[in-house]
């Protein structure tokens, strides 16, 4: 309740106006007279004049939430650097983080990983020496030691085991 009823930094509105164009009755205000004007308008007037001013919050909420929206990415590039990695550049992959392991137990990088294919300027697939996975440029790093990457032998066939005799 506490939330619907407070005014937003960037928009300037509570959620509650913006869904019923009126702020939220709180029991603090019990007490304060109804702010209905004394003149009764007609239905489709009151009507008319809930979209209007519904629209006009709407437009301005959609202008602050742009403006957040660029400001945040001015921040975010400020810190952001450019990655690109050739087909069959080594590189490491960042493991992800769980909330049910100790993050100092785990390995932050794994790898060596070999680019396979480019997908766009963001989107590489990768290879270990097993399988394949697609991850984001944020997610890798060069690896500069070229002897790491030892490809394991392909298996020719499974050798299959006797039955049993039963």
């Amino acid at each position: 309740m506490a939330y619907t009823a407070t005014r937003n930094t960037n928009t300037k509105y509570s959620p509650f106006y913006l869904l019923h164009d009126r702020e939220m009755p709180l029991t603090t205000n019990e007490n304060l007279k109804d702010k209905i004007s004394k003149e009764n308008p007609s239905h489709s007037q009151r009507l008319e004049n809930l979209k209007a001013s519904i629209r006009s919050a709407y437009k301005l909420v959609r202008g602050a939430n742009s403006r957040s929206h660029q400001n945040n990415k001015e921040y975010y590039d400020r810190k952001a650097k450019f990655r690109k990695f050739e087909v069959n550049d080594l590189v490491y992959l960042q493991t992800l983080q769980s909330n049910l392991v100790c993050p100092n137990s785990l390995k932050k990088w794994t790898g060596p990983y070999r680019v396979v294919t480019r997908h766009s300027d963001l989107n590489y697939e990768i290879v270990d020496q097993q399988n394949k996975k697609l991850v984001h440029v944020n997610r890798l790093r060069t690896n500069y030691n070229t002897q790491t990457w030892k490809p394991k032998l392909k298996q020719k066939g499974t050798k299959k085991l006797p039955k049993k005799p039963t």
